[in-house]
């Protein structure tokens, strides 16, 4: 494709960037493409917001499946690995609004207060409620309860089986903890990435692990909360709620290398690396 010596100048057209000059020249800009990488993980959720249930379920045994495929669509395949992270774990949080009567119905769409709980849940409305057939389409979250109040919190597994790209293996079990005030945690347990097993996780991979984490934890709670906090959500975020900014914490055993944080500041390269999972950096 010919390119232009003109200065360009970004346009955003409601679905993707584009580059474009005075002369007319046009060109689609890739910055909002996601890239992907394979890796296995387990529902996480601090003891501090359990009360009572079962632990947490662990995929550890699941481990050799992203080594196996060891596939991504990364473009830049010359990757300089400068900081690494051993045993991992990432908690994605935001604010939903909820209630205690939100929590209340949340519960009741989960089957909490049934003797059969949990099962597969979608934001979808059945249009023919009366009909005799039912498709079970691949993409529903699979919910699991782990406990739960009636009108002030619930702590349950989800697992999601969106389609990845060719290659790319992606066992992908959220921790979830909402509460009637409306703090949402979304938590896992990276258990490997690629060929590396619990330890040694690139933070450039660990980067494209929290962009699906963002994305899909915005999925997930979407199937469970009611139309009316959907419509609320994209009131605030103005029709963009499934990209709604959230918060990253992410929890490792060792970091290597040992930086203090004065030769953090200054370390350029690790400075910037750290960019990309903490942007405020």
């Amino acid at each position: 494709m010919e390119g232009s010596r003109e200065l360009l100048k970004a346009v955003w057209d409601g679905d993707a960037y584009w580059l474009e000059s005075p002369s007319d020249f046009r060109y689609k800009s890739t910055i909002t493409e996601t890239e992907d990488v394979s890796y296995v993980s387990s529902a996480y959720i601090p003891q501090c917001l359990r009360y009572g249930g079962r632990p947490t379920l662990s995929n550890a045994h699941r481990a050799h499946e992203s080594g196996m495929a060891a596939a991504d669509n990364i473009r830049d395949h010359d990757l300089d690995e400068i900081i690494s992270l051993n045993s991992v774990s990432v908690i994605v949080a935001e604010y939903v609004p909820f209630g205690a009567n939100q929590l209340v119905q949340l519960n009741n769409n989960v089957g909490a207060t049934e003797r059969i709980q949990g099962g597969f849940v979608s934001p979808a409305i059945d249009d023919d409620a009366a009909g005799t057939t039912v498709e079970m389409s691949p993409e529903l979250t699979s919910v699991e309860l782990l406990d739960y109040t009636l009108t002030n919190h619930i702590n349950f597994e989800a697992e999601i089986r969106f389609p990845e790209d060719p290659g790319v293996v992606q066992v992908e079990t959220f921790g979830i903890s909402l509460n009637a005030e409306g703090t949402c945690f979304y938590g896992m347990q990276i258990e490997a990435v690629m060929d590396r097993v619990k330890d040694n996780i690139s933070l450039d991979h660990l980067a494209r692990i929290l962009v699906d984490v963002q994305q899909d934890s915005s999925a997930i709670v979407d199937s469970v909360l009611s139309q009316y906090q959907r419509d609320l959500l994209n009131l605030i975020f103005i029709g963009d709620a499934p990209n709604r900014n959230k918060v990253n914490l992410i929890i490792a055993n060792e970091i290597t290398p040992h930086l203090t944080s004065i030769h953090d500041a200054r370390h350029i390269p690790a400075k910037f690396l750290l960019s990309n999972v903490d942007p405020q950096r």
